[in-house]
């Protein structure tokens, strides 16, 4: 086995993107599409929101502004150390 350059433990790596999935889709009173998306990790919920993103898209999920709020200000200490 070739011996690595870096050391693996040493690179830095961001942290992963938490998503929010799909909770609800439907119909808004007004007769357009609506979509609620809700985050596992931090229970963040969007509430119903005018859905215009294709299917793909949304099976893809949006990344969650809670957690990866969180996430960013972690790494921006972490470099600042």
């Amino acid at each position: 086995m070739p011996d690595l350059l870096f050391d693996k433990a040493d690179l830095p790596r961001r942290a992963p993107v938490k998503r929010m999935r799909v909770v609800d889709a439907g119909h808004l009173p007004g007769g357009s599409k609506g979509i609620r998306f809700k985050c596992r990790h931090c229970g963040h919920d969007t509430g119903w929101i005018d859905d215009e993103w294709m299917i793909t898209e949304n099976r893809r999920r949006l990344p969650c502004p809670s957690c990866n709020d969180k996430n960013t200000t972690e790494l921006s200490s972490e470099s600042t150390t």
